[in-house]
């Protein structure tokens, strides 16, 4: 099964087709803890939505796999972070790859 958008976006959110509008209601975001997020607390929630989603739902029919990697501490501008890294795959049908000489 393909995820739907509330599977990836939380519950109670919509797409709207005419015009394409996606509406996310902060509370459908559950790892978001800010009364007043910013645009990268909300991109990390949804990321850690889907991702959550995607994880649990693993047979061969989603079309996507993701994985979590956390390190800590590592640097960045001289201060010790924890860093965590999603990596996201999206799957298409399979063709067989085909060497064209006349594309070198």
């Amino acid at each position: 099964m393909q995820p739907g958008i509330t599977d990836l976006f939380g519950a109670n959110s919509t797409f709207s087709g005419t015009p394409k509008v996606l509406e996310i209601p902060l509370s459908s975001l559950p790892s978001l803890t800010s009364a007043n997020p910013t645009a990268l607390e909300l991109y990390a929630a949804i990321i850690a939505n889907a991702h959550a989603w995607i994880n649990a739902n693993t047979d061969a029919s989603v079309m996507a796999s993701s994985d979590l990697v956390v390190s800590s501490p590592i640097t960045r501008n001289g201060t010790a972070k924890t860093q965590f890294q999603f990596s996201e795959r999206f799957y298409g049908p399979y063709t067989a790859p085909t060497f064209d000489p006349n594309a070198v």
